[in-house]
C-alpha cells in the first residue's frame, strides 16, 4: 500500500525551496481559480508549498479550509506526482467554492500534473 502520510518530509519549508519552484518551474496547471506550479526535484518525494494570500483570500477561516482541501487531496495523490516539489497558489475566488468543488478541482489538477510529467 502506497504511503499517505504527509509529514515535514512532504512539505516545502523554507524560502529558498519556494524560489526553487518559482524561478524553475517546469510543469504548469493554470485555473481561474488557482495555479499550481512544479518542479523535478532530488528529495525523493513529492513535496508541497502553499501560497493562499490574504489579499486573494480575506477570511482566516476560509484560507485554513483551503488548506486542508488542499493538503488531503495531494496526500491521496502524491503517490503518482513522483519527485516534484510542487507549489500551490490561490486566486481570488477559491474561497467562494463549495469544499466539494474545491476538492474535485484539486483531484482534477493533481491527474493533469501527473499526466503533465508523463508525458
Amino acid at each position: 500500500m502506497p504511503e499517505v502520510s504527509f509529514d515535514k518530509s512532504r512539505r516545502l519549508l523554507c524560502a529558498a525551496d519556494y524560489a526553487f519552484v518559482f524561478n524553475q518551474a517546469t510543469h504548469k496547471v493554470a485555473h481561474r481559480h488557482y495555479l499550481v506550479l512544479a518542479r523535478q526535484s532530488d528529495a525523493g518525494r513529492a513535496r508541497l508549498g502553499l501560497v493562499i494570500a490574504k489579499k486573494n483570500i480575506r477570511l482566516a477561516t476560509r484560507r485554513n479550509r483551503i488548506k486542508r482541501v488542499v493538503r488531503e487531496t495531494f496526500r491521496l495523490h502524491q503517490d503518482t506526482l513522483d519527485s516534484l516539489d510542487i507549489v500551490f497558489l490561490a486566486r481570488k475566488g477559491f474561497d467562494t467554492l463549495t469544499p466539494n468543488l474545491q476538492t474535485d478541482l484539486m483531484r482534477n489538477a493533481w491527474q493533469r500534473l501527473a499526466k503533465t510529467q508523463r508525458g
